[in-house]
């Protein structure tokens, strides 16, 4: 069985952005962690240097066991370049824009896979699956209470006070709160894309995760599943959601929480498959973690918000 991230090396990612530089209120720093997430790589920041959480502004979330490099803005800050422990700061520059969600224009990366017994080969395009990074832990479980309004349920997961829940909630980091309700729409997202090419293609692999399996087949479609919120539509090739809703016990209605009406957002749009660009495999040779298997060290570009785990798992599964 292959083996990946047997050490954060064997794990590179680097964010790809375009920058505006000008004599604004923002600092742009290139932030280059390991073994951390993004939020805990923010929120050291936040409580190291007393930066109010709400003025450092990212692109997207970047795995934990790995070496990555992404980009932030911190408003009004006077910091240079930093390094501590697992986690560094390099100063670029100012501008007049906070980077935020959807600024990132894809990800380039370098992998390493151990304990092969034989070479594989590249593709071109993946399913566009959430994978086990947005489900981490209880996920799920908190986005789908937070639709449920058990709120006092979170908090008790959260060990936050559950006196009054609903202000305990508003005064929680809302990045996390909302990422927790994502990992809801993800789950969902991934269910329904695994149903639908099951269902359509005779010829397919199947790959058991912690949430279900993951269904790759050797066909792209132009096609974009819905990350449901409260507006959602459905047409004949969504059907496949209300059933899965119904197995949930979920309705529309639900995904607008009057109690927290920040947490309300419209209903997106999500690629079922992603084109695979720059594929290189740069090196086959023994694994000197692994006696008498062998290593290869892949190289490729995915769009923003796509998996590179999952491309490694349609790969070497």
């Amino acid at each position: 069985m292959y083996k990946i991230k047997q050490i954060s090396e064997d794990f590179y990612v680097k964010e790809l952005i375009k920058l505006k530089f000008n004599s604004g209120n923002y600092s742009y720093f290139l932030l280059k962690k390991r073994n951390l997430t993004t939020l805990e790589a923010i929120n050291t920041i936040s409580k190291r240097f007393k930066i109010n959480i709400k003025n450092i502004g990212y692109a997207g979330n970047k795995d934990k066991r790995a070496i990555t490099e992404q980009y932030i803005s911190i408003l009004n800050c006077n910091l240079k370049d930093i390094k501590f422990n697992d986690l560094g700061l390099k100063f670029l520059g100012y501008g007049n824009e906070r980077i935020k969600l959807g600024n990132n224009l894809g990800n380039e990366f370098l992998i390493t896979v151990r304990n092969l017994d034989k070479k594989y080969n590249g593709i071109k395009f993946i399913v566009n699956y959430f994978d086990e990074q947005r489900f981490s832990k209880i996920n799920i479980k908190i986005g789908k209470y937070l639709l449920q309004e058990k709120f006092k349920e979170i908090c008790n997961l959260l060990k936050l006070d559950d006196e009054n829940p609903i202000m305990s909630l508003n005064k929680f980091n809302k990045k996390e709160l909302r990422f927790y309700l994502h990992s809801y729409q993800s789950f969902i997202f991934n269910k329904s894309v695994a149903e639908y090419l099951k269902n359509k293609y005779k010829y397919h692999k199947k790959v058991k995760y912690s949430s279900g399996s993951f269904i790759f087949v050797d066909k792209k479609e132009n096609l974009k599943f819905p990350l449901i919120s409260f507006d959602a539509k459905f047409n004949k090739k969504d059907k496949i959601y209300l059933k899965i809703l119904k197995e949930e016990k979920i309705n529309l209605e639900q995904f607008i929480i009057k109690k927290i009406p920040w947490l309300i957002e419209e209903t997106s749009y999500r690629n079922v498959f992603a084109n695979v660009k720059n594929f290189k495999i740069v090196k086959y040779e023994k694994d000197e973690l692994n006696k008498g298997e062998f290593k290869q060290i892949i190289s490729f570009t995915l769009p923003k918000g796509s998996y590179a785990t999952i491309l490694v798992k349609e790969i070497f599964e």
